[in-house]
């Protein structure tokens, strides 16, 4: 392969990946607009309710009924915790914080993975690796600034957000030693689905029709960004995509301006540089134990 051919299929990759940055924004607006008004609960049954049902028809239709066969359901069944776990308190934490320090904040999950490899795979940090940690924790200190007025504990949310998220991560690596992509997506779909269907009824809304609209574009949103991820590790490695991942976090404040009117403060735009350099450290020593879900 010819430089300018790689070089060619890297900006693709590239174009594809700040795809799912934007995507995955998105997601996270159309997610604050529906819980002013719909219980998040119900939010996150609806998303992944349409999200399985769409994930679950693409995979049977290209991989067949062996979709179905794993080594490990009850690792899977913990897979699904912990993206639930996930969902709930980013969600939850957008009821009361600003997206884009939201969205920030769950950038930590990189950090976390470098603290929680070493009890799942026995791999040790470097020196470079522990600076990003603290870094990360040192602008997660400077958005949330706990010394202040303006200080909430729904900020911790999002910061449980990036550990489950890790969890996630690790545990996702673990499952792809025996079983495909395929059938991790579509486990971890499915059992997400099955608790929150066995929770929702306590929570139960009548949306209207808008909200249905918002809450189907949400599920499809899921699997599109899951798909364009897919494909733009077919066009470059990891090092080369991981970095744009963080234009998720200006596109958040996009969002946050246009649609709620939060402008971040300086403070936090500091905070969310740390956090950026700190990602940029770890990524720059590591693969990604997963993609995101």
């Amino acid at each position: 392969m010819t430089f300018d051919h790689r070089s060619h299929r890297h900006v693709i990759g590239m174009w594809l990946m700040a795809g799912v940055a934007l995507v995955f924004a998105s997601h996270d607006a159309i997610s604050k607009t529906l819980i002013f008004s719909l219980p998040v609960i119900f939010v996150a049954w609806a998303r992944y309710l349409v999200h399985s049902a769409l994930v679950t028809t693409v995979i049977l239709r290209s991989k067949g009924e062996k979709v179905f066969h794993t080594r490990r359901p009850w690792l899977h069944l913990l897979r699904a915790v912990c993206l639930l776990a996930d969902s709930l308190t980013f969600l939850f934490g957008l009821t009361h914080v600003p997206i884009a320090e939201s969205t920030a904040l769950v950038f930590l999950a990189p950090a976390f993975v470098t603290i929680l490899s070493p009890f799942f795979f026995g791999i040790k940090a470097d020196r470079l690796q522990w600076l990003s940690v603290v870094l990360g924790f040192i602008g997660v200190l400077v958005i949330i600034n706990p010394a202040s007025d303006s200080f909430t504990l729904w900020m911790l949310f999002p910061l449980a957000t990036a550990l489950f998220f890790a969890l996630y991560q690790l545990l996702t690596q673990l499952a792809s030693e025996t079983d495909s992509p395929s059938v991790c997506s579509f486990y971890v779909g499915v059992f997400s689905t099955l608790i929150l269907s066995v929770i929702v009824p306590f929570y139960w809304a009548h949306p209207d029709w808008l909200q249905v609209g918002l809450l189907l574009v949400l599920g499809g949103l899921g699997l599109c960004a899951h798909f364009l991820m897919a494909q733009s590790y077919r066009f470059a490695s990891s090092s080369v995509l991981a970095p744009l991942g963080y234009l998720q976090i200006i596109f958040a404040t996009i969002y946050g301006i246009l649609l709620f009117g939060n402008y971040p403060v300086a403070s936090s735009v500091f905070g969310i540089g740390l956090i950026f350099i700190s990602g940029l450290l770890v990524y720059g020593r590591r693969q990604p134990a997963a993609a995101a879900q």
